[in-house]
């Protein structure tokens, strides 16, 4: 319960944070920042991230891989659940508390997805930044930070809330923040894996995906998407 009232009182502030953090919509971009941070992060997925991965890819078999997929998806429950709620979604806090629950048992503690390899029992994810959108709160600038990527000051403030409501945070004995950026890290090495061909392949997939990983869209371009991926989830 404790934890629970914890998560709850850092939702809440969280919302307060979001709306006192909006600017007017006569501010501008930081564009100047964001374009040095998209170089940066550039570099970093190319020369650093990329090549974990590859390490990842190879000493972790696809199987495995998919596992970390499904146990990473199933700990967001509590996260879908309340923001379901919180955007009075009944049904649809309905479908995850019932896909937590049977992942959680008969899917191995969440490492294996039977709710939707299995029975196609699915339902979209809600985070902290979507109820604020429901909310009416909007999403202010456009952010890119080192490392971590693009932003709202919306989604930036929800996507720390969502941090709040993973329940790696919540293990006895251990740092908060300390599990659920491991977690973060992990499940983005992953991702990155996923996308690459086994490393016994044939030959062609690989000079395919050498072709095709940096294939980078320009600063106007990604931020235009952003925005309109943004608003398609909030009205989801």
């Amino acid at each position: 319960m404790r934890s629970l009232a914890r998560g709850m009182r850092a939702f809440v502030l969280a919302g307060c944070l979001a709306a006192a953090l909006v600017p007017a919509p006569a501010a501008a971009d930081p564009d100047g920042f964001n374009q040095a941070s998209l170089r940066f992060n550039q570099w970093f997925l190319e020369h650093l991230m990329e090549p974990v991965a590859r390490g990842w890819n190879f000493a972790v078999p696809k199987f495995f891989q998919r596992r970390v997929v499904d146990f990473m998806g199933n700990i967001e429950a509590p996260r879908d659940i309340l923001n379901s709620l919180l955007q009075w979604k009944p049904r649809r806090a309905g479908i995850h508390t019932g896909r937590f629950l049977l992942n959680t048992t008969a899917g191995l503690a969440g490492f294996y997805d039977v709710s939707t390899r299995n029975l196609n029992f699915t339902a979209p994810p809600e985070t902290v930044d979507e109820t604020f959108g429901v909310w009416g709160i909007p999403p202010g600038d456009y952010l890119i930070l080192p490392v971590v990527g693009e932003f709202s000051v919306r989604s930036l403030v929800g996507w720390v809330g969502d941090g709040f409501l993973n329940p790696l945070g919540y293990i006895p004995g251990a740092p908060w923040i300390v599990p659920t950026a491991s977690a973060y890290v992990l499940r983005n090495i992953n991702l990155l894996a996923q996308g690459m061909p086994s490393p016994w392949a044939a030959e062609g997939d690989w000079v395919a995906y050498e072709q095709a990983r940096f294939e980078f869209k320009p600063y106007e371009v990604g931020r235009e998407l952003f925005f309109q991926d943004q608003a398609d989830r909030v009205a989801e």
